[in-house]
């Protein structure tokens, strides 16, 4: 809320993309209380012109239109207004302490959160954030819930050393594999986020004319994914 510590992070920003030589600055400010929203804006207004005048583009992460911390502090259709492009965070559905096991981020729960978003943020300037991550799912036959992170190539491992062949889940668009195991006794449940998951990820930025496709991150890929996301429509760009 300070104007003086607001100036002072654009210098900062200034100095690393100059001492860096950076294409832009790419803004996620996430978990901010829904009243200071409008201070988030205030700085993002203040930061772009600056980042302009040194030849930089600006693009800022947001969530899908949801309550709580996580996105209601988001002024969406004034920041997309200001800033470049505006990267939808289009993944955990489920969470990593999610209480109910699930993708994260099915293809109607997707389709349907960003037909509501681009009613605010034009599509030229949207950019369709992907998981290139998934969680496999413990329950526990008491009830318990927990998941942990996986690679693309971690997922694939698994369900290779379980001896198990995916099916194709119509419910959240994607390949599901499942297994129970007698000593732990838990179900692990895993939708898998693959070369079909992506291409279909691809397939809605394309139907919908978003900007590009980001993701999420980098590192999670395997070969695969590269394949997937290399579409010959070269408005899609592969981000980390």
């Amino acid at each position: 809320k300070d104007f003086e510590t607001r100036q002072n992070i654009i210098r900062q920003l200034l100095h690393f993309a100059q001492k860096y030589q950076l294409n832009g600055i790419n803004l996620d400010i996430e978990n901010v209380r829904k009243e200071d929203g409008p201070l988030v804006t205030q700085f993002v207004r203040e930061l772009t012109p600056y980042l302009h005048r040194a030849g930089l583009i600006v693009s800022m992460d947001i969530t899908f239109i949801t309550e709580g911390n996580w996105s209601a502090f988001y002024e969406r259709e004034k920041l997309a207004e200001t800033v470049d492009l505006i990267i939808v965070m289009a993944y955990d559905e489920h969470w990593g302490t999610s209480p109910v096991a699930g993708s994260v981020a099915s293809f109607p729960w997707v389709e349907r959160n960003l037909i509501k978003l681009l009613k605010v943020v034009p599509n030229d300037k949207l950019i369709l954030g992907v998981p290139l991550y998934t969680r496999l799912w413990e329950i526990k036959d008491t009830g318990e819930v927990s998941s942990k992170s996986m690679k693309m190539a971690e997922a694939k491992e698994w369900i290779t050393n379980k001896g198990l062949t995916p099916i194709y889940d119509e419910s959240s668009g994607q390949n599901y594999a499942e297994y129970y195991d007698v000593e732990s006794k838990a179900t692990y449940r895993i939708w898998l986020e693959d070369e079909l998951s992506l291409t279909k990820r691809v397939d809605l930025a394309t139907k919908y004319n978003l900007k590009g496709i980001a993701s999420w991150s980098r590192y999670f890929a395997d070969e695969t994914a590269w394949l997937a996301l290399s579409i010959e429509n070269n408005q899609v760009a592969q981000n980390e």
